[in-house]
Order: C-alpha cells, then sequence, then structure tokens
C-alpha cells in the first residue's frame, strides 16, 4: 500500500527532473543556435575579407558596404533579441517565485486542512466507541440486522416463486385448449356463454381434466403476488429499521459537535481549492512564458529570424557567388585560404543544422510530457487523492504505472485507470462501516467522504445509496448485501 502524499510526491519529484532536463535542453539548443548563427556571420566576414582582397573587382566598394550594413542589422536584431529576452526572464524568474510562494501556501493550508480532518476524526471516534457501549443503540443494530436478514429471505422467496411460475408454469400456457378455457374464465362466475358453447366447454374441461388443472395453475400464478407483497413489506420494514438507526447515528454526531467540525473541516478544504485555483491560474501564465522561452532557446523568436534572414539573403547574393568563383580561380594563397574556410564553414553548418533540429524534437517531446506531468498531479489535488485516509492497494503497481506513464509507455487515460481503481479511503481512527455505514447505502461516518457500500451480490433489494460522500465514494450501489453485511 502507499499513501496518496506519497504518490504525489513521487508525481512531484518527477516534475522537478523534468523541469531539470529541459533547462538543460534549452542551453544546449541556446549554445548550438548561437554558434549556428555566428558561424553564419563569419562566413558574412570572409566573404567582406575576400572582397578587399580582390582590389581588381569594380564592384568592391559597394559590396563591403553592404555586408556592413547587414552586419550591423543582424547586430541591432541581436541587441534587440537580448534585452527581449531578459525582460522575459525577467517575468519567468517572477512567476516561478509567485509559484514557489503559492506551494508554500498551499502546503500550510493543506497542514491546517489534515488538522481539522485529525480533529474531526478523532471525535467520530470518539462518538463510535460512545454508542459502541450504548445497549439501546447495540438493540437497534441487532434489529436493522434481523431486518436485514428477514427482508432478505423473503426477497429470495419471492424470486425463487417467480422463477417458479415462469418454469412450472410453461406447460399450462403451451396448452391451447386449457389456455382457451382460462381466458374464458371457465369455471368462474365471471364466465358467460351460450347453451351450446356452455356445453362444447364442458366437454372439452372434462377431456383435458380442467378442473384441477386451473386450481394449481391459479395457486401458481397468486403464491408469487403473495410472497412479493410479503417481500416488499419486509423490505418496507427493514428500510424503517435502518432510518431509525441513521437517525440516531446523526443524533449523536450532533451531539458530539461532529457537524460544527466537519463544517470546520469544510471551511479549510475550501480555503486549499482556492489556492488550487490560483495555482492553476499561475501554472497556465507559466506555461505560456515557457513556450515564449522555447522560441527562444530554439532560435524560433522574431529578432532572431529577423538575423538569420538578413545573413542569409546577403550569402544568397550573385556578386559573392562570383566572387567565390573568381577566388577559386586565383593561385593567390590568401583567396585560396579563405574558400577553403568558407567550404568548412557549410560542412559546419550542416552538422549543426541537423543536431538543432534533433535537439528541438526533443525538447518538444519533454515538454510535452512535463505538461503530462502537470495536468496529472492538477487532477491528483483536484480528486483529494493527498489527503489524509487516501492510499493506494497496491503500492508496488502504482510505482510501477508512474514510472511506466513518466517514461511514455503507459498513456494518461490508462494510467488513471489503474490509480480509480486501486485508491481507497479509509479514516486513520474512525471506522466507515460502523451503524448505518455497514448496511450497503453509504455511510454518515469518515467525515462523509464517500459511500463504502456495495450493490447486492444475489440481485436484491436495491434502493440507491445514501447521499454521504462528498469527496467520491470507495464504491456505488445501495440496497442490501449478503454476506458479510449482515
Amino acid at each position: 500500500m502507499i499513501s496518496g502524499r506519497n504518490a504525489l510526491g513521487f508525481i512531484e519529484e518527477s516534475l522537478n527532473n523534468e523541469h531539470s532536463s529541459i533547462e538543460t535542453a534549452e542551453r544546449r539548443i541556446t549554445e548550438v543556435s548561437r554558434q549556428l548563427l555566428a558561424l553564419q556571420q563569419t562566413r558574412v566576414a570572409d566573404y567582406r575579407e575576400l572582397a578587399r582582397l580582390r582590389v581588381d573587382m569594380v564592384a568592391k566598394g559597394s559590396m563591403i558596404s553592404s555586408i556592413d550594413h547587414v552586419s550591423r542589422q543582424v547586430a541591432a536584431a541581436l541587441e534587440t533579441r537580448k534585452s527581449v529576452e531578459a525582460a522575459l526572464d525577467t517575468r519567468i524568474d517572477a512567476l516561478q517565485e509567485q509559484r514557489a510562494a503559492l506551494e508554500e501556501e498551499r502546503e500550510r493550508q493543506r497542514r491546517a486542512l489534515d488538522n481539522a480532518a485529525e480533529t474531526l476524526d478523532v471525535a467520530e471516534a470518539a462518538t463510535q466507541a460512545r454508542l459502541q457501549a450504548d445497549a439501546d443503540y447495540l438493540a437497534q443494530e441487532a434489529r436493522v440486522h434481523e431486518a436485514e436478514r428477514i427482508a432478505m429471505h423473503a426477497e429470495d422467496k419471492a424470486r425463487h416463486s417467480e422463477q417458479e411460475k415462469d418454469e412450472k408454469g410453461q406447460s399450462y400456457t403451451d396448452d391451447a385448449l386449457f389456455m382457451y378455457l382460462w381466458g374464458r374464465h371457465y369455471g368462474t362466475p365471471q364466465y358467460r356463454s351460450w347453451p351450446v358453447t356452455r356445453w362444447l366447454d364442458g366437454r372439452v374441461a372434462h377431456l383435458i381434466g380442467f378442473a384441477d388443472a386451473r386450481a394449481n395453475f391459479a395457486r401458481l400464478q397468486e403464491i408469487p403476488l403473495r410472497l412479493r407483497e410479503h417481500a416488499d413489506q419486509k423490505k418496507q420494514a427493514a428500510e424503517t429499521a435502518f432510518e431509525v438507526l441513521r437517525e440516531l447515528d446523526e443524533q449523536a454526531r450532533k451531539e458530539d459537535g461532529i457537524l460544527e467540525l466537519e463544517a470546520a473541516r469544510d471551511k479549510e478544504q475550501a480555503s486549499l481549492e482556492a489556492i488550487d485555483v490560483r495555482i492553476d491560474e499561475a501554472a497556465g501564465h507559466y506555461e505560456q512564458l515557457l513556450q515564449r522561452k522555447e522560441d527562444f532557446a530554439a532560435g524560433e523568436d522574431e529578432d532572431y529570424r529577423k538575423a538569420v534572414d538578413y545573413v542569409a539573403s546577403e550569402l544568397q547574393r550573385d556578386d559573392l557567388r562570383e566572387l567565390r568563383r573568381d577566388a577559386m580561380a586565383t593561385p593567390f594563397p590568401d583567396d585560396d585560404r579563405l574558400v577553403n574556410r568558407l567550404f568548412e564553414g557549410e560542412q559546419q553548418l550542416e552538422q549543426l543544422e541537423s543536431s538543432l533540429r534533433e535537439l528541438k524534437s526533443a525538447l518538444r517531446q519533454q515538454h510535452k510530457k512535463l505538461q503530462e506531468l502537470e495536468s496529472l498531479r492538477t487532477d491528483f489535488r483536484h480528486r483529494r487523492y493527498d489527503q489524509p485516509g487516501y492510499s493506494f492497494s497496491d503500492g508496488a503497481l502504482i510505482a510501477a504505472m508512474l514510472n511506466n506513464f513518466i517514461n511514455g509507455r503507459l498513456d494518461r487515460d490508462s494510467l488513471w485507470r489503474v490509480l480509480e481503481q486501486q485508491q481507497r479511503y479509509r479514516p486513520k481512527r474512525t471506522d466507515p462501516t460502523f451503524g448505518s455505514g455497514r448496511f450497503g447505502r453509504g455511510t454518515v461516518w469518515g467525515g462523509r467522504r464517500g459511500s463504502l457500500g456495495g450493490g447486492l451480490s444475489r440481485g436484491g433489494l436495491g434502493r440507491g445509496t445514501f447521499p454521504g460522500g462528498r469527496r467520491g465514494g470507495l464504491g456505488g450501489g445501495g440496497g442490501f448485501r449478503t454476506g458479510g453485511g449482515f
């Protein structure tokens, strides 16, 4: 078994690890993007140097002027980008501080809620102990047990009789002559016919032995009705006895101040939910800022694209390509050195661009996983699985499923199905199945956090559940239960 709070701690630890991984990936992407742009700027500078060496070119002056203009544009775009990114980092830092403060506030409020729930749990356990020593209460509980036993027995007899009516009545309903006379109410005061018809009906009745068969068939029809009426009466008697027991539970809770403690717990719960709303809002803003930060890290922000476009458009000019071809045709060593550097720069560009594509793809997957973890934590908190009393039956299974989800081997819906199947709510001291809580109609105990009852295992007397659950119960269904419920 693993507590809900420990399960949440595992999720939050995974979130912190994912944040660290994303920060590492963003730093790597930023470095590669910086190298990529620096390499392109170096190539522009090499072309400028090549043009300076080619003194025989008429266009030398205008070419160098154009390259210098592009360099100034790139520098201006990068300077603007630097200030915009700095402002974004400031907003992210401020929002991180806000989220940290909200988490601290939530932790304080969670402890306040735990204390209120603990006080309520102690008080309810004390009330149960008092009732357990009350002779009148125990007598009423015994009456409910007996009434339930009788009602279940009556229900079984009625159901068996109804089934027997269908089975044994088949031979009668399949006999066309019998059903003809039965339908005409032959042998009863309701029978009406002409003399000739009466004589013919009498011959048929004598031939098939209708008198005895009618009496047997009538009893077969009547007994299930009487037994069903009897079962309904016993069912109502059991319901009445149960309501008396539940009223005793409610009265004891009222006398011992449980309702006030429950209201205090609910107030603390409402405060925690209000904090969670603020946390969700801050998380939404944070996600938007992270997306912008990812754009900066990946070189997809507007100013970076401008700088890249400036350089790319300059390098695609025809006169620069012609300058490069001419330099390759001359025997001058300085020209050769610059041309070789341009060739090497192209190979490095291809490698950096390939690395950048892979890093961006990996970062997108990491951000997707981060969003899934954030959503998982939010839903986990909204369902209050981190509060006292909540646990998961198979701790090893939960740990394995969370690991599989984090590693991408399990989808969110499958994980939630397991969490919902495995979750249990059980207060530390209070017994939710005490008194009226053990008859499958919900419970007034355990802070009214849900029904522990199940439905009929033998198809019996379902009446729906008592509306005791405020936070999602551990079972549904109402009505009588067989076996350990009595």
